[in-house]
């Protein structure tokens, strides 16, 4: 298991290099010059030549590319275009808001659409089931952004349960999470429901009721956790997804996450903001895979990586 994890850590070297390359590649073939719009629209082309020798953007873009590079191996992102605060402090100030909504929304997800998924197959074909996998069909259908402002009429500016928006008390993450989970709340309730079906069919569950073992017993001991490796599976993509998806809803909820800084700094054309932003979020998705993987071998004793 060591040598596996070694290993799957050794060829996120590549695939951090590849995302790089995507990252700053996208960035500057993207319509706009961050010298112009930083100078203003009254600056004069030797103001914006001046803008841009200063922050290295008249280099050739191998040779910005290999000091951004180098720079960031030795945890230096840059200092933003726009605040002049350095990148890595300014993704770490926000990182933690993105982070508690993302386990928040994949919490409410895994409780709901794993309960929903059980029951739904425990009763296949019932109005429950239905019932159900319709909803499970809307959240998979509603945007994120239509979601958010129905829930905040609803719930903030016609109840006053919650506040519209902002951070602080749990009250301040519970729209946000509801609204980033939904997505995966279903995703993860169909997929519970379609492993479910293919284990309670299997001989060893109706040896489990023949034996006389009650029947919660039966569905969540020998059921629901040899029904887990696609569904865990499904769970690691989805958290990667929740930490993407955050742009819209911090947006929305006017949360103070990379999200929100993501958008900023793509408006303003801030690039190593967008960069440093960017390379945090595909880190992170990496390494959620890798523990992903790992699971795998404790789930089910019959996986073996060495």
């Amino acid at each position: 298991m060591t040598r596996h994890i070694i290993r799957r850590l050794l060829y996120t070297i590549p695939v951090m290099l590849v995302v790089s390359l995507l990252v700053f590649g996208i960035l500057h073939v993207a319509p706009g010059d961050p010298a112009a719009m930083l100078g203003g629209e009254d600056a004069r082309p030797e103001d914006v030549a001046a803008i841009r020798a200063k922050y290295g953007l008249d280099q050739p873009l191998y040779i910005q590319y290999g000091i951004w590079i180098g720079n960031a191996l030795r945890s230096d992102l840059g200092r933003s275009i726009v605040t002049r605060r350095p990148v890595l402090q300014e993704v770490v100030t926000r990182f933690p808001y993105t982070l508690e909504l993302a386990v928040a929304a994949l919490v409410a997800a895994v409780v709901a659409g794993m309960s929903v998924g059980v029951i739904s197959a425990t009763r296949q074909y019932s109005a429950i089931d239905h019932g159900t996998m319709v909803l499970a069909l809307l959240g998979v259908s509603t945007p994120v952004f239509w979601l958010g402002l129905m829930l905040i009429f609803a719930f903030s500016v016609e109840l006053r349960w919650f506040p519209t928006g902002g951070v602080g008390s749990w009250r301040h993450l519970v729209l946000p999470a509801l609204t980033l989970g939904a997505h995966s709340m279903a995703i993860i309730a169909r997929m519970t429901r379609s492993s479910m079906l293919e284990v309670i069919r299997q001989d060893y569950i109706r040896t489990a009721r023949a034996k006389g073992l009650v029947e919660r017993v039966v569905v969540l001991r020998h059921g629901l956790l040899n029904a887990l490796i696609p569904v865990v599976t499904v769970v690691g993509l989805q958290f990667g997804y929740l930490l993407g998806g955050a742009v819209i809803t911090e947006t929305v909820f006017s949360r103070r996450g990379l999200g929100r800084l993501l958008i900023d700094s793509i408006n303003s054309r801030d690039f190593p903001t967008v960069q440093g932003t960017l390379m945090l979020l595909a880190g992170s998705f990496v390494l959620v895979n890798l523990l992903v993987d790992t699971l795998y071998a404790y789930l089910d004793p019959r996986i073996r990586y060495e």
